[in-house]
């Protein structure tokens, strides 16, 4: 597959078992080397035959509470562009697989509401890439894990 470059990831799947609720499958994509390696995964899901989501997140800013000089407005709209690029970005990593997947952006404020929308999607896999210095490995996983019946993997 060209374009999908990154280094293995710990566990790799290729049979697609493991997860519950029909093959359903969501990636969260940001830009880096864990990103490019959670859709790396996600590719080798959906060529085995899962259906594959592929979300980035737009967190937006509150409204201020004294007025609307400038607001919120311009730097939203700015997050939704970036989110937007994002998943183009993602396209052209998954190549021929981007075909078959689904792409959405994901707002809400202060943080998009992964877990209930996961929950709503029935998605018996998600994978999220994984960060440095953050606790846990990821800061969706454990709402992920608390309020989703999903497998999560985190992807280095």
């Amino acid at each position: 597959m060209p374009g999908l470059s990154a280094p293995p990831v710990e566990g790799s799947v290729s049979d697609g078992s493991g997860s519950g609720s029909g093959g359903r499958v969501a990636v969260v994509f940001e830009r880096g080397n864990a990103g490019a390696a959670a859709l790396r995964e996600a590719a080798e899901l959906a060529s085995a035959g899962r259906e594959l989501w592929v979300v980035t997140l737009a967190p937006q800013a509150r409204p201020p509470r004294w007025g609307r000089a400038g607001g919120e407005g311009p730097y939203n709209i700015a997050i939704r562009q970036e989110a937007e690029l994002e998943l183009r970005e993602a396209r052209n990593i998954l190549g021929s697989i981007a075909a078959r997947a689904t792409f959405e952006v994901l707002a809400g404020c202060p943080q998009p509401p992964l877990a209930t929308w996961v929950a709503r999607h029935g998605f018996g896999l998600v994978l999220l890439p994984h960060r440095r210095l953050v606790r846990g490995g990821n800061p969706f996983a454990r709402s992920l894990r608390r309020e989703t019946t999903a497998e999560v993997r985190l992807i280095r």
